[in-house]
């Protein structure tokens, strides 16, 4: 049986794709991840394919359009800079967009961490 984690932020087509796109380049066993929008926007953000770019993240980045919010699909559910009802809660504190990226990659670093612990190699 997979696990989910969910990331959301507010429109579904940066921040939650970032974390969802590294979360699942380092994935423990039997778990994956999904980004959602709490008001998903008609497509992804143009910037993201090349801020991921040449990034072990690149290869993981979610195909189709933001979708909107489901947290009964999910075993964890992670809101972006945004508040969510039963979410944890990460507030990034980076401006620029690559300290963005560093920054969300590292938070997702530390969650597969995590949810790895315990787990046999």
């Amino acid at each position: 049986m997979t696990r989910t984690v969910l990331f959301v932020c507010e429109h579904g087509a940066f921040r939650s794709r970032i974390a969802a796109a590294y979360f699942n380049a380092a994935a423990p066993t039997g778990w994956r991840a999904l980004s959602a929008g709490k008001e998903p926007q008609a497509e992804v953000s143009a910037r993201l394919e090349p801020l991921l770019a040449g990034t072990a993240a690149a290869e993981h980045l979610e195909n189709g359009p933001p979708r909107g919010v489901n947290a009964a699909l999910a075993d964890r559910v992670i809101a972006i800079d945004c508040t969510l009802d039963g979410a944890d809660l990460w507030v990034t504190e980076a401006q620029a967009e690559q300290a963005l990226r560093d920054e969300i990659a590292e938070r997702t670093r530390r969650l597969v961490r995590e949810l790895g612990a315990g787990q046999m190699p």
